[in-house]
């Protein structure tokens, strides 16, 4: 983090599976601006360390998107392949 960072958060309420690590419902989206650079957008839990902000996404619901699983299901079920 940089003294030009500056951070947004926006609760995702129903909009965000629960943690898939503590089970926590305080699923949160983190905006990121840096000056002169494009917004970033990551989601993490507020009620333990896990998150999703590397990499960071473009665009909010890509990822919510990712928290979620997308179209294969929760991250934490999948399966390597």
């Amino acid at each position: 983090m940089t003294n030009d960072e500056v951070y947004k958060t926006t609760a995702l309420h129903d909009v965000a599976r629960e943690c898939p690590f503590c089970g926590g419902r305080n699923v949160i989206l983190v905006e990121t601006q840096a000056k002169g650079r494009a917004t970033r957008y990551g989601v993490m839990c507020a009620s333990c360390p896990a998150s999703m902000e590397s990499p960071l996404f473009r665009h909010p619901w890509e990822a919510i998107d990712a928290w979620n699983g997308g179209e294969r299901g929760r991250y934490c079920d999948r399966k390597d392949e």
